[in-house]
Order: C-alpha cells, then sequence, then structure tokens
C-alpha cells in the first residue's frame, strides 16, 4: 500500500511538472542593434486586465541582446524602446523566438533597416512589408491637417495599402505557429481602427453639424464596427483599445453636446453615456483606462485627494477585480510620489552629468531659488517653449538669487546633443541618463516646470511655464525672501 501511494504521487508530482512546463512557454528576443549609444532596452507585456510589466534588456558593446521571459501571459504586439531608439508593431507571443536586428543611427534608420527572423517571424512579415513600402514612398502628409474629402481618400489608399499587403501576408496560413489566426484577426481589427480613429478625430477637431458628423460616420464605418463599437473580442487590437474607444466616446460626447448643450454638463453624464455604449470588458477597460488618467492627471495630494472622491461611480461599476487592484496600486504610488514632491519639503536630490562636461548636483545651488524645465528634444511642446525660457533667463541671468536649468528626461543622449547644437540654450543643461529624476520629479507629461527655494524646497512641483507673468511673479517673489 506504502508502495503504491509513493508511486502515485510520483505520477501526481511528474504529471504537475510537465503541465507547468507546457504551460510556461517562454519568449525569446535576442539580435543586435548597431550605431546604438543605448545601453539597454524596454520591451513592454500587457495581461488581459491591461496589466503591464516590463523587462529590461542588456545591450553589449557591439549592441547584442539577449533576453528569456515568462512575463509574456498571451500573443500580443509590443515594442523595443529606449529614450529615441524604438522598434514598434512587434508581434510576439508565447514560445516565440525571434531575432531582431537593424541600424540604429536614427529612428527612420532603424525602420528602413528593422529585420525579424526565427519563430513567429511570419507574423511579423505584415508591419516589416508596410513599413518598407512607407519608407520607399516618403509619404509624409500631416492627415490631420486635411479636409474632409481628401482624409477620406487618404485613409481609402492607406486602407487599400495595407489589405492588400494583409492579403499576402496572411492568404496561406502557418501550420506551425498557433496563433497565427489570432495576429491575423489582430491585424485586420488594426488596420480598420486606426482609419476609423482618423476620421473620428478629423470629426472630434473641426466644426461640422449633428447632421453631417452622423452621415459622414454612418457612410464611413468599418465593417468591424458596423454593429456595434464595443464587443469584448475587439480588445485584441491595441489601436482598438487605445485609439477607438476614448475617439468614439469623444465623438459621441460632441453628438449630445450638438443636439443638447446641457446633456453633457450633467454630473451623471460620464456614467451614462459610457453604459451606453460599452459593455462587458470593453466598459470596464474603458473605466479602468479613465480613472488611470485622473490619477495621472493629479499634481498634488489635494488633487489626488479630490480624485479618489471623483472616480467612485467609476470604480463602483466596474466588475473586474483584478483592474481595481491596479487601481489601488496607482494610487498608492502616485500618493508616494506625491508626498516626495510636496510644496515645503526638501526637493529629491540629484547628482547630475551637464552638456559643458561638468557634474552638478542640488546642493550646489543652495542658497539660490532655482528654475528647473523637465524637457526632452523629440518634444515639440517642450521645444517651442525654448524662446519664452531664453528671454526670462536673459532677463534674470546676472541675479546672483536665481539659477535656470533644463533637465532632458526619456532622451537619448545622442539626441540630447544634437537639439542643444541646434537651440543653443545658453543656460545650465543636465542630462538624466537612468531616468531616475524623471521618476522623482514625476516628469509626466512634458514639458514641466519645478520651483525650488533657496534652501532647497520645493515651491511648486507644478510651476508656471515661461511665458507668462504668473512664473515671473512667483520667482522674484522667492528671490526677495
Amino acid at each position: 500500500m506504502k508502495t503504491t501511494l509513493i508511486t502515485l504521487l510520483s505520477v501526481l508530482f511528474a504529471g504537475t511538472a510537465t503541465a507547468q512546463k507546457n504551460a510556461l512557454q517562454p519568449l525569446i528576443i535576442q539580435g543586435k542593434i548597431t550605431n546604438t549609444t543605448e545601453k539597454q532596452l524596454k520591451i513592454f507585456f500587457e495581461d488581459d486586465n491591461g496589466k503591464m510589466t516590463i523587462d529590461t534588456i542588456k545591450l553589449n558593446n557591439s549592441g547584442e541582446f539577449y533576453l528569456k521571459t515568462f512575463n509574456i501571459k498571451k500573443p500580443q504586439r509590443t515594442s523595443l524602446q529606449q529614450n529615441q531608439l524604438q522598434i514598434n508593431s512587434i508581434y510576439v507571443a508565447p514560445g516565440y523566438s525571434l531575432t531582431i536586428t537593424g541600424d540604429g543611427t536614427d529612428y527612420l534608420t532603424l525602420l528602413k533597416t528593422r529585420h525579424i527572423t526565427g519563430k513567429g517571424a511570419a507574423a511579423n512579415q505584415y508591419r516589416q512589408k508596410i513599413d518598407s513600402i512607407l519608407v520607399a514612398r516618403n509619404d509624409r502628409t500631416p492627415w490631420y491637417e486635411l479636409k474632409l474629402d481628401s482624409l477620406l481618400l487618404y485613409t481609402r489608399k492607406s486602407k487599400a495599402l495595407e489589405d492588400s499587403v494583409y492579403q499576402v501576408v496572411f492568404s496561406k496560413p502557418d501550420t506551425q505557429d498557433k496563433y497565427w489566426n489570432t495576429f491575423k484577426r489582430m491585424i485586420s481589427l488594426d488596420i480598420q481602427s486606426k482609419n476609423f480613429y482618423m476620421l473620428l478625430q478629423h470629426l472630434e477637431m473641426n466644426k461640422y453639424t449633428y447632421e453631417q458628423m452622423a452621415k459622414v460616420v454612418s457612410e464611413n464605418t468599418p465593417a468591424a464596427f458596423a454593429k456595434s463599437v464595443s464587443n469584448d473580442e475587439y480588445l485584441i487590437s491595441e489601436d482598438y483599445r487605445s485609439w477607438v474607444m476614448p475617439i468614439y466616446f469623444a465623438y459621441s460626447k460632441k453628438l449630445d453636446g450638438l443636439k443638447d448643450s446641457n446633456m453633457v454638463k450633467q454630473p451623471d453624464y460620464f456614467m451614462n453615456k459610457t453604459q451606453a455604449l460599452y459593455s462587458g470588458k470593453v466598459k470596464d477597460l474603458y473605466l479602468f483606462n479613465s480613472i488611470v488618467g485622473m490619477i495621472g492627471r493629479s499634481h498634488t495630494i489635494e488633487e489626488l485627494n479630490n480624485t479618489r472622491k471623483d472616480m467612485m461611480p467609476r470604480y463602483i461599476a466596474m466588475h473586474n477585480a483584478a483592474q481595481k487592484d491596479q487601481i489601488d496600486k496607482h494610487i498608492l504610488e502616485k500618493e508616494q510620489q506625491l508626498m516626495q514632491m510636496q510644496i515645503g519639503k526638501p526637493a529629491p536630490a540629484f547628482s547630475l552629468p551637464a552638456s559643458n562636461g561638468k557634474t552638478y548636483s542640488l546642493a550646489d545651488f543652495k542658497g539660490k531659488v532655482v528654475y528647473i524645465d523637465l524637457w526632452a528634444s523629440w518634444c515639440a511642446p517642450c521645444r517651442a517653449e525654448i524662446p519664452n525660457y531664453r528671454a526670462l533667463y536673459n532677463k534674470y541671468k546676472n541675479d546672483d538669487r536665481i539659477a535656470f536649468m533644463s533637465l532632458a528626461v526619456y532622451d537619448g543622449e545622442r539626441e540630447w546633443q544634437k537639439a542643444l547644437k541646434t537651440d543653443k540654450p545658453e543656460w545650465l543643461q543636465l542630462y538624466d541618463a537612468g531616468g531616475r529624476m524623471a521618476q522623482a520629479y514625476v516628469a509626466s507629461p512634458i514639458p514641466k516646470y519645478i520651483v525650488i527655494d533657496k534652501n532647497g524646497n520645493i515651491v511648486s512641483n507644478n510651476a508656471p511655464g515661461p511665458g507668462g507673468a504668473d512664473i515671473e511673479k512667483l520667482l522674484t517673489t522667492e528671490m526677495s525672501k
């Protein structure tokens, strides 16, 4: 009896181990990116509840990298990113083993030279073919500036190209890839979502009557969304989740406002409209994203406390417990960040390299008011403020009571240096290589401005930009103390 029990337990444990091994299929990402100064890449994975996991991949001096990860839970579209080095729209799944190569001199060069091989490469052929055609055509049409007729023509041509490449890539099934049909459906939805988004965004940005908007959408709604814009099966498409869901709500709200301007001002409008437009997992995800956005826009503890109250109807209406847990964690993390940046508290210390080759710490400026500009070379609004910052700097550059500095965040060192050569700022330029200061100063979104007093304490963690009278009043008040 004892021998039989031991044998039975051995079989059970062996079976469990085999099941676990079969369930835990890793994703392998390896390859080589030449001509890059980056030392690491980040890859992003999302589970069914919208929870994001980030893996960090180290690059050696030759640009070679290797990652074996079990963090991937489902087939999905992802990207490899670090500052300005980006390889977007990579289709990955458990069990895939992809080799990615390219020249990282700049974004366009990497787009031209990107090559993906290995197990799972077939599903990635669609994006590679589309990118190569678009690069060859050098079509940089600003679709958001087009008139309606031109936009409709543009989206039809775009869809015709995408459909033709789609047919070439997916006409013959890859029987060795169990995720083939998933990616086939995903990319079909991505194509339709992208073009629908452009149309809805155009209507949202421009002036139309209720009848005009309704007619245009009725005549140009993609087949996937003809019956309903809400379907849990659509959630496999990142473009649907990221673009269609929010813009369709905005379009619907604009329609309601044209019909009855008082309707959209009602306190319960958001919840009523969400319930009318979305259902099931789609509704839960839309509510989840809206709450995460509210948390992100909270710049002080007081604002975060108000968010806690304002979000409750949305939170209560959600059914996904895992997403609610994520919201609880988001609030806690945001609270911890804001506690570090509370007015009157010591500003996060730093020791950072500058464009002049020296290293500076916050302590170097004790006794001075400090006005910090958090920016990046790729951030157009950031660089648009440089003339205003320059004017403010020139006015007070000889005043020993104040120090001006710009801190580059989320940026590549090569791109940062290039921007400095172009813009030629005369004030101190610091570089946040590791991203620690971006996190410490809650640098999202940018541009963001910080004012620190003479004792190194926070005066404003979301100060006015350099283009108005408010910032000058704040700075002179602190300087006079």
